[in-house]
């Protein structure tokens, strides 16, 4: 009942995720699962009505994921891995699944073998807050699915073509960070 009501109030996400994160650090250690639970719940539940949860969570559950999985025991790092592999498997982050599966791992691992080779992933956003934006707009404006590779491609060309027409007319037209 409040995953759905969550759901429902979608256009609060950043605060709703907000809440779950403070709630999440002061929930004892061994309650921390039933968080992760019901992220995964917003999370599949939401993402057929928009970006809102997916973007916030994005930010917030790698250092969630990290603590249950150092913190948790045996069955909070089972948790953790069949978490990561369900929202993989069914795209829950779009083709990001692999980064947020390396930044858990790959952390963990490189933690417990420092003498060994290992390569430490850092979880970036994806894109940055413009492809988040883009991607909130291109849904809001058609409303339809979108593959997000393909759509970071066209907002790449378009940045390209724009760097192009700056460095023909010189710097008469100035892009705009914002």
């Amino acid at each position: 009942a409040l995953s759905h009501w969550c759901i429902f109030h979608r256009n609060k996400a950043k605060q709703v995720v907000e809440t779950w994160q403070r709630q999440f650090y002061c929930a004892p250690r061994d309650q921390r699962i039933c968080f992760l639970y019901l992220a995964n719940d917003i999370l599949q539940n939401s993402r057929r009505k928009g970006l809102e949860f997916i973007n916030e969570f994005w930010k917030v559950l790698p250092g969630a994921l990290n603590d249950v999985f150092n913190n948790g025991g045996e069955f909070g790092r089972n948790t953790v891995i069949r978490l990561i592999d369900i929202w993989e498997e069914r795209k829950v982050f779009g083709s990001h699944g692999q980064v947020l599966k390396d930044d858990v791992f790959g952390r963990n691992i490189d933690n417990r073998n420092r003498n060994e080779k290992g390569i430490t992933y850092k979880l970036k956003q994806p894109a940055g807050e413009q492809l988040e934006k883009l991607i909130s707009g291109y849904n809001h404006v058609y409303g339809l699915p979108f593959d997000e590779d393909t759509l970071f491609g066209n907002y790449q060309a378009a940045i390209n073509y724009i760097e192009k027409v700056q460095k023909e007319h010189g710097n008469d037209c100035k892009l705009n960070d914002s």
